[in-house]
């Protein structure tokens, strides 16, 4: 299993923006029938306006929705008419909601995650909403997790031994929507990620979704000089030599790939550090998880090419440039 570019022609986006206000809940109902499912909307307040970014990664239907506060409501009437043979996966990234179907209310706060099956329902969004959906096929979605689909929505925290491989999920459905140059996960990854979500246990993974995973757990950790891969194995649920054996088939070790992660992300600090937050060589340092400021301008310097003295300067040099343009063309 790889990845594989994302193509601009994979990625379909809608927007209200440009639409005059009276017409955008209409503009955004007929988007949704179109090419998600029909169902009703109504805005709940003025100025609403809502975008979306869909995609396809196999199998899979994507989609990145943010949207200020509305009702949309699928009732009987529509899935019968118009049935879908999915489940979808609603994962919440910003915004409180409440779902409402024959069987209660679901109250939905970010973090969690909806996993529901095509019924009759309303959906409340009371603040601004940012959510990723995953459309999974209904055969596929027995095949992967070995189990039925939900005969009524389920609410899942995302806390636990999980957590690994479901903010790992979330990193590679979120970049497969939001640029085009991201490497495309295949699907076979997403849904055993997928899997990991839902059964709420490990189960067994290949060594690309463990790749994703330990991925996820260098990024949120970055900062910890402790950082190891022991630590991240047992994160991960893994031995340490199955981990090495899985950066191995990346061309690459764990220590390497946190090293260069590290630099990356000091790179990019201190190519910013001109503007308001001047961070020092050795605040950055520690801010990316070196022991020691001098290892770090070594390895730095190796790397790039420049000392991130020299990065720094230049960087402040350039903001006080466009200060200066800004303030003469003003």
């Amino acid at each position: 299993m790889g990845t594989a570019p994302l193509s601009d022609a994979r990625l379909i986006r809608f927007s209200t923006a440009g639409i005059p206000e009276p017409d955008r809940v209409a503009s955004w109902e007929a988007h949704n029938t179109a090419s998600v499912a029909p169902l009703r909307c109504r805005a709940l307040e003025s100025g609403f306006h809502a975008s979306r970014v869909r995609t396809t990664i196999g199998a899979l239907d994507v989609l990145r929705t943010i949207a200020t506060s509305h009702v949309i409501e699928r009732d009987a009437g529509l899935v019968r008419d118009h049935p879908v043979d999915q489940v979808a996966v609603h994962m919440i990234l910003r915004g409180e909601s409440a779902f409402c179907t024959s069987d209660g209310v679901l109250t939905l706060r970010p973090g969690q995650v909806l996993l529901r099956g095509d019924q009759p329902f309303l959906h409340g969004y009371t603040g601004d909403l940012h959510d990723l959906v995953v459309g999974v096929p209904r055969s596929l979605y027995a095949e992967f997790t070995h189990g039925t689909p939900p005969s009524r929505p389920q609410v899942i925290d995302t806390d636990g031994p999980s957590g690994a491989c479901v903010a790992a999920l979330g990193r590679l459905l979120d970049g497969a929507v939001r640029s085009e140059t991201f490497p495309r996960p295949d699907d076979a990854t997403v849904l055993e990620l997928l899997a990991v979500l839902i059964s709420g246990r490990r189960v067994p993974l290949s060594a690309s979704a463990h790749y994703a995973a330990a991925r996820e757990v260098v990024e949120r950790h970055l900062h910890d000089p402790g950082l190891s891969a022991t630590s991240i194995a047992a994160r991960i649920g893994i031995s340490e030599r199955h981990l090495s054996r899985v950066f191995a088939a990346q061309d690459t070790t764990v220590p390497q790939f946190v090293r260069a992660l590290r630099l990356d992300r000091a790179h990019r600090m201190l190519a910013t550090s001109g503007g308001r937050e001047r961070l020092t060589v050795a605040e950055v340092a520690h801010r990316c998880g070196f022991a020691s400021a001098s290892h770090f301008s070594t390895s730095f310097a190796k790397r790039f090419g420049m000392r991130p003295t020299d990065l720094a300067r230049q960087a402040r040099g350039m903001t006080a440039v466009t200060a200066e343009g800004a303030r003469r063309a003003g």
